[in-house]
């Protein structure tokens, strides 16, 4: 409350009052949800579809994230064309500097060499949409180089990337190995792809390591516990 009294040299008065409410902004948390496992050219995944169910379930329902502002991309849903239009345009233009991304992705990693690779082992990483195309993955696939220009489209300074997949080209777990290929990756791509202030990736495997799913969890085990620590 606010009163405002004004008296000139003749002592006439004049007096108002204001009230004023000061509501903060809230703050809006987007995110986008990917979950892959019924790749048509790779081998199918189990589990995938259901971590980002479950993720979207912890994020809409417990949390209570608009679901307007949490798109689920599912196998099909998954394609390049729609990462990159979901990622790269749609959060891009609707996060403001002061909102929350949280990016999710449960399906397929690889690797494929290339001498120009800025990170010193010779070798591009790539998330895989449900349409990669395994002989041709710098068409189809999206590189980790380009998931790092995305993200440093989005304005949020609060960004944090999941990431269930890996890059080993391990047998058994959500990577692909290609012919001829073995992978001996450098940890520093994760750093390069979130530089920034406010950027977080979590993924879940070191770069050499593989990321696995388990029937009796009918998850990825590093989805399982993430969403079972995220729930207390």
């Amino acid at each position: 409350h606010i009163r405002v009294v004004a008296t000139d040299v003749d002592d006439l008065v004049s007096e108002k009052a204001l009230f004023i409410q000061y509501r903060p902004i809230r703050r809006n948390v987007w995110a986008v949800i990917i979950g892959i496992n019924d790749y048509p050219r790779l081998p199918r995944l189990k589990y995938a579809v259901n971590d980002a169910e479950a993720f979207y379930s912890l994020l809409v329902e417990e949390n209570r994230v608009p679901a307007e502002n949490v798109p689920l991309l599912l196998n099909e849903k998954a394609s390049l064309v729609n990462l990159r239009s979901t990622l790269g345009t749609r959060v891009k233009n609707a996060a403001r500097e002061s909102d929350m991304v949280i990016i999710f992705f449960a399906g397929h990693g690889a690797t494929e060499r290339d001498a120009a690779s800025p990170d010193g082992d010779g070798l591009e990483k790539y998330l895989l949409p449900f349409d990669t195309d395994p002989t041709d993955l710098y068409t189809t696939a999206m590189p980790m180089v380009e998931v790092g220009r995305i993200l440093n489209r989005i304005r949020s300074e609060r960004l944090v990337f999941i990431v269930d997949a890996c890059y080993s080209g391990g047998s058994g777990g959500r990577t692909v190995s290609l012919p001829g290929m073995r992978a001996n990756i450098g940890d520093g791509f994760l750093e390069r792809v979130v530089g920034g202030r406010g950027k977080v990736i979590i993924t879940a495997s070191a770069a050499n390591e593989i990321s696995v799913e388990k029937d009796e969890l009918q998850h990825g085990v590093f989805t399982y516990y993430l969403l079972e620590g995220l729930r207390g």
